[in-house]
């Protein structure tokens, strides 16, 4: 924060203000915004009984940042892998919902797939839970089809549905 701007002090102050300083590539985000022992999770949520989805190999090689990143140097070596690969340059309508410690944003972000060029627009939802003011967990859904498809090059996605073969096109850049 610049000399003279307040620090946010409700959980949807909180979460607009870190989701500003992700699309503004601001290195001090994660210092400032979470807690030393956050759960940091790309595309999933834990069950009931506390497991993670699973996450496949091909899914894994594809998206590598996917999955549960503990604490600040793992959250650190995530946003690291990802400014490598893409640029978040946009964020559309953000719905936040706060109530005690938990909070919810809903909304789609733009993305710059850097190895192909390609600019996407990808709805999110992410759950995030606070504490002391500062994000504890941290988890992130998005359509990863989307963005597997902004990286993807050349060769169409075969699929088979209600026993009929489908093509799934490259997308265009």
């Amino acid at each position: 924060m610049s000399a003279g701007t307040a620090a946010p002090r409700t959980n949807a102050e909180v979460i607009a203000s870190y989701l500003d300083a992700v699309l503004h590539r601001d290195a001090t985000a994660i210092d400032r915004f979470f807690h030393p022992e956050v759960e940091y999770i790309v595309n999933g949520a834990r069950d009931a009984g506390g497991r993670l989805p699973p996450i496949s190999r091909e899914l894994g090689e594809a998206l590598p940042w996917l999955g549960l990143h503990r604490g600040l140097s793992e959250v650190h070596a995530f946003f690291d892998c990802m400014h490598r690969n893409l640029d978040v340059t946009a964020y559309g309508p953000r719905e936040v919902i706060s109530e005690a410690i938990r909070a919810a944003a809903f909304g789609w972000f733009r993305l710059h797939a850097r190895p192909t060029g390609r600019i996407i627009g990808i709805p999110y939802s992410i759950f995030f839970e606070l504490k002391n003011g500062l994000i504890i967990k941290y988890h992130f859904l998005e359509s990863t089809f989307d963005v597997a498809s902004a990286f993807r090059r050349g060769g169409d996605w075969r699929i088979e549905r209600e026993h009929k073969i489908h093509a799934i096109p490259e997308l265009k850049s």
